[in-house]
């Protein structure tokens, strides 16, 4: 991305509104995201243990502040649906949980404990890394409403894996409201 697109987004960053697309747009990029180890799977393997966990969201919060705490927000809503998701397939093969090179070994039967954690965890952190205030709960809320149903009928063409992701988010959206924030 060049710098004046990062100069851009960061004046967008700075209104409310802003804000607001910026969630919305970084959790429609990184609901796909953790499928980028399909570009390396020489190296990582489908369902590697560093994408299809929260590290990714975080490195949108560590390296990319400029973005705000909507642009992390987004990235862990993302992944969370991604995730949730995830739970339907089957804990073999594919369905598995990888570590990286040089191991590449899986976590076995594992794998969907992995998947539920990592999913819950990224719901709680869209939430908790925002700043408190019910609007902020409200905008993630909606996000996560059309992120969980647009995946789970769209990409999955699944009616239960859209209300699995549905669950997920709630559980991270009621976790938010009595877990203390980042």
């Amino acid at each position: 991305m060049n710098p004046e697109a990062f100069d851009l987004l960061g004046r967008l960053g700075l209104s409310a509104p802003g804000q607001g697309i910026i969630l919305a747009g970084s959790a429609a990029v990184f609901v796909a995201a953790p499928d980028i180890d399909l570009l390396a799977l020489r190296l990582l393997h489908h369902r590697s243990i560093l994408t299809h966990s929260v590290l990714l969201p975080f490195l949108v919060l560590w390296l990319l502040p400029g973005l705000g705490p909507a642009g992390a927000a987004g990235a862990f809503l993302g992944v969370a649906v991604h995730l949730a998701a995830d739970l339907l397939s089957p804990a073999r093969g594919f369905g598995q949980i990888w570590l990286p090179e040089p191991f590449q070994v899986s976590l076995g039967r594992w794998s969907p404990l992995w998947i539920m954690l990592n999913a819950l965890g990224a719901a709680w952190l869209a939430v908790a890394v925002l700043p408190p205030g019910d609007n902020w709960r409200l905008v993630v809320g909606a996000v996560g409403v059309v992120a969980a149903v647009g995946y789970g009928i769209v990409r999955e063409k699944s009616l239960l894996s859209a209300l699995v992701a549905l669950g997920v988010v709630g559980a991270g959206h009621a976790a938010g409201g009595w877990l203390p924030p980042m």
